[in-house]
């Protein structure tokens, strides 16, 4: 078997983007309102990805009608229809982040900010934009939820913001935030930060919510 046929799809694609790269230190949290506002910041996160995947979902062609061949047609259905799974997904995701919330005894956190985003709102690596559909709407989601490890490139015009981090001199004493590189990245950070805290300060303390603020199986598919 060649090499290339040991790897999947989506190994080669990657693979023609860049390559790998080490991951990132998680977060160093240690206070409960520290997990909140990280919490929030993904359920923003979520929020904000899922309105991307639906903005390429709905610029996609509709029918024959506009101009599509019955192959053509149907080729754009199937593209629409794992599109809106993966905005399904991202909404469970953003449900899963609300579930966190509520066990720690924070309210839900559905507020964004609209599009286009500001700047500076996230890290400079991590800039969310509308794309219609095509090449690199599909670059521009496969940066963002890359792995954690894998060096791909943004589509283009994204790259720059990347440029935009400011640089941490040796003998800086001001803080300054925790920018997370990836969504991996921000999730890993989250649960080592739940685990800490849930070390330090037992789970009775930190897990405060009722229960019957949690959405389980029976409300998911």
């Amino acid at each position: 078997m060649s090499e290339s046929q040991k790897r999947g799809r989506l190994a080669e694609v990657i693979a023609t983007r860049g390559g790998l790269a080490s991951p990132e230190a998680p977060f160093v949290i240690e206070h409960r309102e520290a997990l909140i506002y990280m919490l929030c910041e993904a359920a923003e996160l979520e929020h904000g990805i899922m309105c991307q995947y639906l903005y390429a979902a709905f610029s996609l062609k509709q029918s024959e009608d506009e101009g599509l061949t019955k192959d053509e047609a149907e080729a754009v259905q199937r593209w629409r229809k794992h599109i809106f799974h993966i905005a399904a997904q991202e909404m469970l995701h953003l449900s899963l982040v609300q579930n966190l919330l509520s066990a720690i005894g924070a309210a839900p956190h559905m507020s964004r900010p609209n599009f286009p985003q500001p700047a500076s709102h996230y890290p400079a690596g991590v800039h969310l934009t509308l794309l219609p559909f095509g090449d690199q709407a599909l670059r521009h989601f496969m940066f963002l939820e890359r792995p954690e490890g894998m060096d791909i490139k943004d589509a283009d015009g994204m790259a720059a913001f990347r440029r935009a981090t400011p640089v941490m001199l040796q003998g800086d004493i001001v803080p300054r935030g925790q920018d997370f590189a990836t969504v991996g990245h921000l999730y890993r950070s989250i649960e080592a930060g739940t685990a800490h805290l849930a070390d330090k300060f037992g789970e009775r303390w930190l897990f405060v919510g009722p229960p019957r603020a949690q959405a389980t199986q029976q409300y998911f598919g």
